[in-house]
């Protein structure tokens, strides 16, 4: 039996995190595409030697790790540098995640933050997307200790609301509390195990 995917999305600072914990706590697997793209970014892989080879030594430290805030500034700065970026990690991400949730039960749930840019993998069968009030995405990047213009430019390669709710089957308006959050991810829970049961 194919194992049920949920692909869950949203902008930076909607709640992403909080809903995938959420959703852990009620049985589903987890897989987060950010965590991945950290283990990828380890001295050794293939794709942090790939960024080295693209982006210059400078990129990384004496130990061969890479300096992150200073990638996060190119890519920023740079529409082109961003996509090298993509084209180098994103393949594995991909890979990664539909191997580490291939046979999950009773489903998994794939943090998958560029859903909208980049598309959606095929091996997924429903889209989540976690939404807020753009004040109070701002107001917990700020939290975050990010910085305003971190926050915008953050924000401005991001698609928009209207990308990611177009592409969602599902939509949790994060404009609340954390139990309000936990209250709309347990019910849709339910509703994926019975999906994922009629698979």
């Amino acid at each position: 039996m194919a194992s049920f995917r949920v692909a869950l999305t949203g902008g930076a600072g909607a709640g992403k995190s909080a809903a995938a914990q959420v959703f852990a706590e009620c049985g589903a697997l987890v897989v987060d595409a950010d965590q991945i793209a950290h283990e990828l970014l380890e001295p050794g892989q293939p794709a942090c030697a790939a960024i080295i080879n693209a982006f210059g030594h400078d990129i990384a430290d004496s130990e061969g790790r890479i300096l992150r805030a200073k990638l996060r500034g190119l890519v920023f700065a740079d529409t082109a540098a961003r996509k090298t970026l993509e084209g180098i990690l994103h393949p594995p991400i991909r890979k990664l995640m539909e191997s580490r949730s291939e046979g999950a039960r009773p489903y998994a749930v794939l943090v998958i933050p560029l859903l909208a840019e980049t598309g959606c993998p095929p091996h997924i069968n429903r889209v989540l997307t976690i939404e807020t009030d753009p004040s109070k995405q701002r107001h917990r990047l700020q939290e975050r200790g990010l910085d305003t213009d971190t926050i915008e430019r953050l924000l401005a390669i991001q698609a928009t609301t209207a990308a990611r709710c177009a592409c969602a089957d599902d939509i949790i308006v994060n404009d609340g509390s954390l139990h309000a959050l936990a209250t709309n991810v347990r019910a849709l829970h339910g509703r994926y195990l019975a999906l994922a049961k009629t698979r």
